[in-house]
């Protein structure tokens, strides 16, 4: 099924949700939930005003066959969102950018698209469960305040109202973004007490998922210290991945060989080894290969094939990176 509408704004795009695939429901001046017409599906899409400039909007759909929503390219909403997707498998557009996305399950996306079409395409019989923070361009500069140069040129151009292209940025999801998200899902209180909840949780998804630029080291950012159990088993999978020198797991592999997810997995290397996983690879390898030059062992492409690299090019490049010379010239050298 594909439905267009032609809203102008927010308040189009409800009226005609309203008439096409379901119904929309005023719970109170700062909540409407825009329910799944069952012809359609099931769920709802609901939008919590929290203060100007400042909203939360959840998704939770399923539809019973492939399912297509476009928006015209007269849509106007000069918002920067902040979505994390718990579940479901849906991709999209902007009608002026050359690639789409892809959005899984335990990814987040910042997005930005002042004015331009956009499509977006569900998957049938799946439960998609999205929250999403949307905050207005004043709302996020002055959250920001004058710390601008701490965040990603991309947003700073945003903010300084000097871009006019979309943005579109996907990135595996940080537990603690996924916790606050399902805090906001299962928020247990009312009234004033469930705004003031709800407007903690959208702005802590909001610093969790803000890019920073390179100079800010973003993996030290809310951080909590690692369980005793955590610390063993990244000194464990450090072992499994220095023991498949040749034949590495991929970052998601050994995250399952040892029992954490891959964000940890990626945190822990940098808390507990000061780099990554693949650069404390790239380091043992180097070494590995060092050991073996120096033992006269008989070629560079023997010696790159015994650490793991398919080409004697790419392998030099990598040992001239580390040790400033080329692994023919150390081999060589008195």
């Amino acid at each position: 099924m594909r439905v267009s509408f032609a809203a102008k704004d927010v308040d189009d795009l409800f009226a005609e949700w309203g008439q096409k695939i379901g119904s929309c429901v005023q719970l109170d001046s700062t909540d409407t939930v825009l329910e799944l017409s069952p012809r359609v599906g099931k769920g709802y899409w609901r939008q919590i005003r929290l203060r100007p400039g400042l909203e939360i909007s959840i998704e939770y759909l399923e539809f019973s066959e492939p399912f297509t929503v476009e928006v015209s390219n007269q849509f106007y909403q000069e918002v920067i969102e902040f979505k994390s997707s718990l579940s479901g498998y849906v991709r999209g557009d902007f009608s002026t950018l050359k690639d789409g996305y892809h959005l899984t399950p335990r990814q987040s996306r910042v997005s930005f698209a002042a004015r331009c079409g956009q499509w977006v395409e569900c998957q049938p019989h799946q439960p998609i469960i999205h929250v999403e923070v949307i905050t207005g361009i004043s709302t996020l500069k002055a959250l920001v305040a004058d710390q601008t140069d701490q965040i990603s040129g991309d947003l700073q151009t945003i903010l300084q109202g000097q871009r006019t292209t979309p943005l579109s940025s996907i990135q595996t999801m940080p537990q603690a973004v996924f916790q606050a998200a399902e805090q906001i899902l299962n928020c247990p209180y009312q009234g004033v007490t469930r705004r003031l909840y709800l407007e903690g949780r959208a702005l802590e998804l909001i610093a969790l998922q803000l890019p920073l630029s390179r100079s800010v080291d973003s993996s030290t950012q809310f951080q909590s210290p690692l369980k005793s159990d955590e610390v063993d088993r990244i000194h464990y999978a450090k072992e499994v991945l220095l023991s498949n020198l040749v034949n590495p797991p991929s970052l998601i592999e050994l995250a399952q060989q040892v029992g954490l997810n891959d964000y940890k997995l990626k945190r822990g290397f940098r808390q507990v080894f000061g780099t990554t996983a693949f650069g404390c690879l790239y380091h043992h390898r180097m070494e590995r290969a060092r050991t073996l030059l120096e033992a006269n062992y008989s070629t560079v492409t023997e010696v790159a094939q015994a650490v793991g690299y398919t080409s004697a090019t790419s392998f030099s490049a990598a040992f001239k990176k580390k040790f400033g010379m080329s692994p023919r010239y150390y081999k060589l050298r008195p």
